[in-house]
């Protein structure tokens, strides 16, 4: 599976206006990044079966994630992503919150194909 890979432990959140975000500091990237659902189930399904110890996993669009995130996996359930799920600067990723070990993040999107 693509982007299994940790993005980063313990990552801390910010969270920029649309306008701020779309100028800088990261800009547009020239395509939409596309919140990808089965990718961010596939990568908390895979966690649960290697006996990861999950509290919660929440998932939105860094850069925005006051505005545009969520919690997908908590108590043993899962919550269909269903807010803002594309965007030209602000990432799509899950944060897992583990009860016994540092957070992790995961980047969670694909590219959206030409129309």
């Amino acid at each position: 599976m693509e982007n299994l890979e940790v993005k980063a432990k313990n990552y801390k959140l910010g969270s920029i206006g649309w306008a701020e975000g779309f100028m800088k500091p990261k800009g547009d990237v020239g395509f939409f990044m596309v919140a990808d659902w089965d990718k961010a189930k596939s990568i908390i399904e895979n966690l649960i079966s290697e006996g990861k110890n999950i509290d919660e996993v929440e998932m939105g669009l860094d850069g925005y994630w006051r505005e545009n995130s969520m919690t997908v996996w908590q108590d043993a359930e899962f919550t269909e992503y269903d807010f803002y799920g594309s965007s030209k600067w602000a990432e799509p990723i899950i944060i897992v919150n583990y009860k016994d070990a540092p957070s992790e993040t995961y980047s969670v999107w694909k590219r959206k194909a030409k129309s």
